[in-house]
C-alpha cells in the first residue's frame, strides 16, 4: 500500500454529482482488486481531465455492487472492479434479478492465481502434510475463504476431489480471511497469489494454482504438481484463478459503441501509464499483468462458468 497515489477520496456520491468518474469496487478496502483500481485512478483521471473516485460496496457476492453498476454506469460515468468468476457467480445465485447478458466485461487487469497458505512458523511444510493432517483429524482442520467467492468452490473442489473432511469457512472478504489465519482462528487460507503479498513475511505457501511456479511464493510447487502424488490433475492449468476484470453495463455497449470503444481505450492507455507499470514492476506482478480487452478472453471465461456447475 506504500507504492499507492494519494487520491483524493470524498463522498462518492457528491463528487459523482460533480463530475467525477466512479469506480465501483465490489469487495472492501485493502484487497487486491481495490489496490489496483485505485493505481489505476490517477493515470485515469489525467486521461478523462476529471477526478476519478473509488467507491467500495461488499456484500452478497458481488452483486450489491453489480446492481449499483447498472444503476449508475449505463451514462458509461461508472464502472466496476470485481473479479471472474465472481461476477458471473453472483450473477447465476441472483434468482434472475440479475442476468449475465446485462454485464459487459471490458478490460481484463491481472491473473491471480489461488494460493493455499499457512503460517511462517506452522509445522505444515507442505500440502501432502496437510493433507495428511487433515486425513488423521476428519472434521478439526479449519480453512478460511472468501465467502461466496470462486475462493470456496476451489476449497470445495480441492477437498472433495481429496475425500478430506476440511471445514471451510468464508469470511466477508480478503482482509477477513487472512486475518483469521494470522490469528491461529484457522490453520488454512486459500487466497489470491498477489492480493496475499501483504502477509508474506507471514506466512508460507503450499501450492500456487497456476501452471507456473510463482516469484512472490517460491517455495511453493504448482498445483498439479502438489496433486500429482494423489493422482489428481487439475480441469484446468489455471483452474479457478481470479482475473481482475472492469465491467461496464451491457446497455452502454449495445447503445452506444463508440463511447464504448472510447471508454474501453482510455482504460488501456490508463493501464500503459508509467504510474501502472511501474507499480506492476515494482509489486513484482508482471508475469500476472495482461492488460487486454474483454471481448479476447468471452470463449475462456465461458469455459470456467462451464467447469464451475459441475461443482457441488
Amino acid at each position: 500500500m506504500a507504492l499507492l497515489p494519494a487520491l483524493a477520496l470524498g463522498s462518492a456520491r457528491s463528487a459523482v454529482a460533480q463530475g467525477a468518474f466512479q469506480i465501483i469496487v465490489g469487495y472492501p478496502p485493502g484487497g487486491g482488486s481495490d489496490v489496483l483500481a485505485r493505481v489505476l485512478g490517477e493515470p485515469l483521471a489525467k486521461l478523462l481531465g476529471r477526478p476519478v473516485v473509488v467507491k467500495n460496496m461488499p456484500g452478497a457476492s458481488g452483486q450489491i455492487a453489480a446492481t449499483s453498476l447498472l444503476r449508475d454506469g449505463s451514462d458509461g460515468q461508472s464502472i466496476l472492479a470485481i473479479n471472474h468468476p465472481d461476477l458471473f457467480m453472483a450473477v447465476e445465485r441472483s434468482a434472475g434479478a440479475l442476468k449475465a447478458a446485462d454485464f459487459q466485461v471490458t478490460m481484463v487487469d491481472v491473473q491471480d492465481p489461488r494460493v493455499f497458505l499457512v503460517k511462517a512458523d506452522s509445522p505444515i511444510d507442505s500440502f501432502a502434510a496437510f493433507a495428511a493432517r487433515a486425513k488423521a483429524e476428519p472434521g478439526k482442520l479449519v480453512v478460511s475463504v472468501t465467502a461466496g467467492s470462486a475462493q470456496e468452490l476451489f476449497a470445495k473442489w480441492l477437498f472433495n476431489a481429496l475425500g478430506l473432511d476440511v471445514i471451510v469457512v468464508g469470511y466477508k472478504g480478503g482482509a477477513e480471511s487472512s486475518n483469521a489465519l494470522l490469528t491461529d482462528v484457522v490453520v488454512g487460507s486459500i487466497g489470491d497469489d498477489f492480493a496475499r503479498m501483504n502477509m508474506r513475511s507471514l506466512t508460507k505457501a503450499l501450492f500456487v494454482g497456476a501452471q507456473e511456479k510463482s516469484p512472490r511464493w517460491p517455495e511453493a510447487p504448482t498445483l498439479a504438481a502438489a496433486l500429482a502424488p494423489f493422482g489428481i490433475t487439475p480441469p484446468t492449468a489455471n483452474f479457478l484463478s481470479r482475473y481482475g476484470v472492469y465491467v461496464v453495463p451491457a446497455a452502454l455497449k449495445a447503445k452506444d459503441s463508440a463511447a464504448y470503444l472510447k471508454l474501453q481505450q482510455t482504460l488501456l492507455q490508463a493501464r500503459a501509464s508509467p504510474e501502472f507499470q511501474n507499480y506492476i514492476a515494482k509489486s513484482q506482478l508482471g508475469d500476472l499483468s495482461i492488460g487486454k480487452t474483454g471481448e479476447e478472453f468471452e470463449s475462456a471465461f465461458a469455459a470456467d462458468m462451464n467447469e464451475i456447475r459441475k461443482i457441488k
